[in-house]
Formats: structure tokens, sequence, C-alpha cells
């Protein structure tokens, strides 16, 4: 599963941990402080209650791309409800007819993508893909890919995964924030979750 997952992932996002190491590297050694420390993340307590909440309660908490996500999952059958989330790894490449990219979302480890690709000489570029980090069924922003260039939002500075390393780039936050709106606003106009999408390839979650 998660090789097929990492098929459809950019070369620059396989090595996002070692990336993101160098670059906090590089602004400890010049005293840049783009990154502060997050301690936004909620407690497993609060984020498994959420996933029980009614929709409309929920959706004032995720991300609008979160919120599109879940209803192109259902749609197509990758998951039932919100808990189903958290039964591992899954897999999700469409197509729509007359439409070049094709729209993937997947979760591998903790690491949610969601996004356009398109398939030169069979290669997968992104264009654009949202990362984000899955925290207990909260996802959070971490990077834009666009094609090769990347604007990350988050980074770890310690273990990859140990929150209390998490750090954020505040300004790329609000990219991210506003990209991803825009972006979730494009494909339920698009019509991702309609009958007439081509589910080119699927893997369900397992318990």
């Amino acid at each position: 599963m998660r090789d097929r997952v990492k098929a459809e992932i950019p070369s620059n996002a396989k090595s996002s941990e070692t990336d993101f190491e160098r670059k906090a590297e590089k602004q400890e050694k010049s005293g840049a402080e783009a990154g502060t420390q997050y301690k936004g993340v909620p407690s497993e307590d609060f984020c498994i209650s959420c996933l029980k909440m009614p929709e409309e309660q929920r959706n004032a908490i995720i991300l609008e791309i979160q919120q599109v996500a879940e209803r192109i999952l259902k749609a197509h059958g990758v998951i039932k409800e919100p808990e189903d989330l958290l039964k591992g790894e899954w897999f999700l490449k469409l197509q729509k007819p007359g439409f070049e990219k094709k729209l993937v979302l997947a979760k591998s480890g903790e690491e949610v993508f969601i996004g356009f690709y398109i398939y030169p000489e069979e290669a997968p570029v992104p264009d654009p893909n949202f990362v984000l980090l899955s925290q207990y069924g909260l996802w959070y922003p971490q990077r834009i890919e666009e094609k090769f260039e990347e604007t990350v939002a988050s980074f770890f500075t310690g273990a990859y995964g140990d929150y209390d390393f998490l750090n954020i780039v505040p300004e790329n936050v609000v990219i991210f924030q506003t990209f991803q709106r825009d972006f979730a606003k494009m494909l339920e106009d698009q019509g991702w979750a309609g009958p007439d999408v081509e589910v080119v390839d699927k893997i369900m979650p397992k318990d």
C-alpha cells in the first residue's frame, strides 16, 4: 500500500523530513525566525470526540479541503463514517471525462495527500497537491506542492511525528489556508463526488 501511495508522490515530498530538518538548521544558522513552535494540536480525547460530532458542528472545526475530501471518499466507497479515517492507509485516484489531470486522495503514515496530478511520460507531477498532517482524524497544513516547487507551512525540528517539535511558518499557513479553501470549492464545483467520475484505482483502509 505504502509503495502505491508513494508512486503518486514526487521525490521532493518523499524526502520531506530531511528537507524540513535542513531548512530548520539553515534558519538557526542565519538567525531567521520563520518557524515558531506549534502547540495547537488538540488532545487525543478531543480529536476522537470530534469524529462523532454532528456534521455541521464538525465542519466548523476542520479545514474546507478535509470536508470536501471526506465527501469524495464517501461517494466512492473508501469510507462510510469519519471514524474510518483512523483505520489506516487508503488511496483513491479519480478521472473525469475530458479532464487531463487525475485527482488523487491518499493517506500514507501520518500524511494525507489531496491534489491533481499530470502524467508526462508516466511520471506523476503534482499540479497542485496539498499535504496535510493527520492527527486522530484531524488534518493540519504541512505543504503545498506545485509541480517542482513547495510552500512549506509546517515542519519538524525533532523526530518526525513528534508534535512537541512541530514548527509552523505563519505566513505560509495563511497562504495554505486561502489556497486550500479555493481548491476545495473548485473540487465541489467540478463534481468529483458525482456519478460521472471514474475510479482509476482504490485501496480501502483496514482496521
